[in-house]
């Protein structure tokens, strides 16, 4: 994320124009967390967005599903599968 200049990452972005205001894979790389040494947090919620079919599609992914996203793994895809449940339940 050093790439993208400070007020454009994320969480800064949020914090300062609120939710709303970010894309679908902003709001999904703030649920990941961190990227990997090569790629960006950013760049792995895009490749779930593109593996989900775009942010609906995943509410119909498991756990196994979006642990095969390279970068996921089963700790994030949980984190993800736990937010999508959250936004359900509201």
């Amino acid at each position: 994320m050093t790439s993208v200049p400070v007020d454009d990452r994320p969480r800064e972005k949020l914090a300062r124009v609120g939710a709303d205001a970010l894309g679908d894979n902003e709001l999904l790389a703030l649920v990941i967390g961190t990227g990997t040494r090569t790629r960006g947090a950013l760049t792995v919620a895009q490749d779930v967005l593109l593996a989900a079919d775009g942010l609906p599609g995943l509410a119909r992914l498991g756990i196994e599903e979006l642990a095969r996203v390279p970068g996921i793994g089963t700790s994030r895809a949980a984190r993800i599968v736990a937010a999508v449940e959250m936004g359900r339940r509201t």
